[in-house]
């Protein structure tokens, strides 16, 4: 079985002190529930969602992953629900009461994933999915997969998946969006030091000045696209 693999890393900053009331570590339930409300946004996209415990099919990446299954077009998303280093502080400072909303985005962070793996797997789009500086036009899925392999395109690719996230929290609490935008941006931000590829700061900053947003007809996933290019350092 042919899988390709994408990752939400939520390791967590140093935001001060937690809520008082803050939220454990997210169980299968919880993890669950977020990925199957999440997965309604992939119904326009023609995608089915498969949601797989980590820990039982042998994978060790903290609380969620995901990956295309080539054959048949199934977004595959794991779970871990093993405690992390960084990931407990994180959930430790948050309140019970945004974890599901956390949760749900992080899940669209991984669907995401596999948006953009089929563009590229499948549909054979290299002038949407890589960078500019690289000959989209003459590359071959042989080519990308090597490109991937060697980690040059990681952080483009985690740019996509909080620019998605981030067009989520705009739709499911459109007074707090920028709330928990800022938290997502201070995370990556601060742990910028020990993974470099996961700083999306810079183009989530951009999208809070300049308040933009999915619009009624649009795909949240399509508009990710266009903002990772509109919003990308100069």
């Amino acid at each position: 079985m042919r899988i390709a693999y994408g990752l939400f890393m939520a390791t967590a900053a140093l935001l001060g002190c937690a809520h008082a009331l803050a939220a454990p570590y997210p169980t299968e339930e919880q993890l669950r529930a977020g990925i199957v409300a999440a997965a309604v946004v992939l119904k326009t996209e023609g995608l089915e969602v498969e949601v797989l415990d980590a820990q039982k099919e042998g994978l060790n990446r903290p609380l969620l992953a995901s990956g295309l299954r080539l054959s048949d077009n199934v977004c595959l998303v794991f779970f871990n629900t093993r405690p992390e280093d960084g990931l407990n502080q994180f959930f430790e400072s948050i309140s019970e009461q945004d974890l599901p909303v956390w949760l749900k985005a992080m899940a669209v962070h991984e669907l995401t994933h596999c948006i953009e793996q089929r563009e590229a797997y499948v549909r054979n789009r290299f002038e949407k999915v890589l960078p500019p500086g690289y000959a989209r036009d003459t590359v071959t899925v042989q080519g990308y997969m090597s490109v991937v392999k060697s980690g040059a395109v990681e952080g483009w690719g985690e740019v996509l998946a909080d620019i998605a996230s981030v067009l989520y929290f705009q739709q499911a609490v459109p007074a707090q969006w920028m709330r928990f935008t800022r938290r997502l941006v201070a995370m990556r931000h601060g742990l910028a030091w020990k993974w470099p590829d996961h700083d999306t700061s810079v183009w989530l900053n951009r999208i809070i000045e300049a308040n933009d947003s999915v619009a009624a007809n649009q795909s949240l996933f399509e508009k990710a696209f266009e903002l990772r290019r509109k919003y990308r350092p100069d």
